[in-house]
């Protein structure tokens, strides 16, 4: 490891705030908190610029290009705001979780949460009023479309018998 200069790092820090910004404003990423970001961005531009020096073996700009976005992204992963209508199945999907004694449907709930295209059939699968409220009964039937009921809930059932549903 060499030593670094002051106008290394902050040459560094300042490519890689552009790069957030960028990333911020394309919706790659999600800063929560600028002061947290500044610190980071400090710490990460002393640790690469000892490695990556503009002196070293490998271009340092082109480093930075490649690992500046690939470190924003992975530090601070795009979590996009909530509109009323995913609130109300992302609490839905919550309550369930944390009432349950079986899990109703063919995922987990971690797993549903994080697919974008699941959700997104299960909001246009639901009638929303104005407020973002629906019928839970009708988002029930919803997620058991979209995502599938349970297995151990199909095989566990006796034939004759509807399927209970847990928390209702």
């Amino acid at each position: 490891m060499r030593d670094y200069t002051e106008d290394e790092i902050c040459g560094t820090v300042f490519y890689l705030a552009r790069y957030a910004e960028c990333l911020e404003i394309d919706k790659a990423i999600t800063v929560p908190d600028e002061r947290e970001l500044f610190w980071m961005l400090l710490d990460w531009a002393r640790e690469f610029t000892r490695t990556f020096g503009p002196n070293g073996n490998k271009d340092y700009m082109t480093e930075l290009e490649s690992q500046g976005p690939k470190w924003l992204k992975t530090t601070f992963p795009y979590m996009p705001k909530l509109d009323r209508e995913r609130e109300a199945i992302v609490d839905f999907l919550r309550f369930e979780e944390s009432t349950s004694t079986i899990w109703p449907w063919a995922l987990p709930a971690d797993e549903i949460l994080q697919n974008e295209e699941l959700l997104r059939k299960v909001e246009k699968a639901v009638s929303f009023d104005s407020q973002g409220s629906c019928d839970t009964d009708e988002l029930y039937d919803a997620l058991d479309r979209v995502i599938g009921v349970n297995p151990e809930l199909k095989e566990s059932a006796p034939p004759s018998l509807e399927i209970t549903r847990p928390g209702m």
